[in-house]
């Protein structure tokens, strides 16, 4: 996949505040499965962990990257990262079923595209 100045991938960033079903590893995998079915995103496997005493880590791996949701249920938070470079995927679908399954009173969204060649940053190669 050859990388173009408008880039090639899309990368949503979501959190959630005082959100629902935080330490609920059922709604996390059902969440990650409806996401994917109805942004048009091909689910290689879904994986969700249950920790102890409480939080849950659930990823998708798809065909085009990836959607994660890692959650904080002791302060009602969850961090979701949906990554995609399937040029028909519904990513703006997939923020919006994500974001429904947790019922969030607060959420902060930063929207990315990605592959796009700019200029360095301060890094020292």
């Amino acid at each position: 996949m050859k990388a173009t100045g408008r880039g090639f991938a899309q990368h949503i960033i979501l959190e959630l505040w005082d959100a629902k079903n935080t330490n609920s590893p059922t709604a996390i995998r059902r969440a990650l499965r409806d996401a994917c079915t109805s942004g048009n995103l091909e689910i290689g496997k879904i994986f969700v962990h249950q920790f102890s005493p409480y939080g849950v880590s659930g990823v998708a791996v798809i065909a085009e990257s990836h959607i994660t949701i890692h959650t904080w249920p002791e302060y009602s938070f969850a961090a979701v990262d949906i990554y995609s470079c399937k040029p028909d995927a519904d990513i703006q679908k997939v923020a919006r079923v994500i974001k429904a399954a947790f019922s969030p009173c607060q959420a902060n969204r930063v929207d990315l595209r990605r592959g796009r060649k700019q200029a360095p940053i301060g890094w020292d190669e």
